[in-house]
């Protein structure tokens, strides 16, 4: 079994040296570089190998702000690596041709001052459309369909933002966090929105939407316990943790973390990243 998995890896490592072969060393080292750095700080590794439709990570364009100078050092270095890499993925992105995937690299209208990359695992996300079709026409109008919004995006005819006209709710049920979660997400971004506005034209504060505020963080509570030190992270986000939903979302997304963990072990594990961007199922 183990001679196997050995051909098996070695034929992977292979085939996606032989599609990359015309990339200098640096620049193959430095797009490794990205898509480490998106699986080991972000949750790409669970759109990749698992169920969830999308994973996101942020950004800053922008040199990184006076601080302790030991954290600006820090803080600078990580800029600079991070640029390197995208600079070496823009220059030679057409030579990676996405099956399964649609990643979005250029968004920067969803955080001010942000880029934000988007990584979408299309049967993943058709499923989930498909799934809350009437959820997303309900926000978008009677036109939606699943496969047009995803062409839409595959054609980068809109950004995603505008794809779903800022829809914290879509966006959560787009990341796999579940309707439940995705829905209480939306009333809670609502009403901060409001506070925050009243706070700004030095109005007094409103009693009825602090209670309102109070009463939804008092069903939020954490997706997962943070854990710095682990191989590949548990997701995190907000959630409604009693929910039946939630809980379903949990062990199933536990169990792909603990198959992600022991691909993350192997060697070339990098090599079977790159492999399943440019493969298909």
């Amino acid at each position: 079994m183990k001679y196997v998995l050995l051909v098996i890896g070695i034929c992977l490592t292979l085939s996606i040296k032989g599609e990359i072969s015309y990339i200098p060393q640096g620049g193959v080292w430095d797009i490794e570089y990205l898509f480490e750095h998106l699986i080991d700080s972000h949750d790409f590794a669970y759109t990749m190998f698992g169920s969830k439709p999308m994973s996101l990570a942020d950004y800053g364009l922008k040199v990184p702000s006076p601080r302790p100078i030991h954290r600006w050092i820090r803080s600078f270095y990580l800029y600079v690596k991070a640029k390197k890499s995208l600079n070496a993925w823009y220059k030679y992105r057409d030579e990676f041709d996405f099956k399964d995937f649609i990643f979005l690299d250029e968004e920067n209208d969803w955080i001010n001052d942000c880029l934000v990359l988007f990584l979408i695992n299309k049967k993943n996300m058709l499923r989930v459309l498909q799934e809350h079709e009437s959820i997303f026409r309900e926000e978008l109008g009677e036109s939606f369909t699943p496969v047009a919004f995803l062409e839409r995006l595959e054609k980068r005819e809109v950004s995603l933002a505008n794809a779903i006209n800022g829809s914290q709710r879509l966006m959560g049920i787009m990341l796999g966090y579940g309707v439940r979660n995705a829905t209480l997400f939306q009333e809670r971004y609502d009403i901060v929105k409001v506070i925050w506005k009243r706070e700004k034209e030095n109005m007094s504060e409103d009693e009825i939407l602090a209670k309102k505020l109070a009463d939804v963080e008092e069903q939020c509570g954490d997706f997962s316990e943070l854990d710095a030190d682990a191989v590949i992270h548990p997701l995190y986000f907000l959630a409604d943790v009693t929910h039946p939903e939630t809980i379903a979302l949990q062990q199933k997304y536990e169990q792909e973390r603990q198959q992600i963990i022991e691909l993350r072990k192997k060697r070339n594990f990098m090599d079977l990243v790159l492999q399943r961007l440019v493969s298909t199922e």
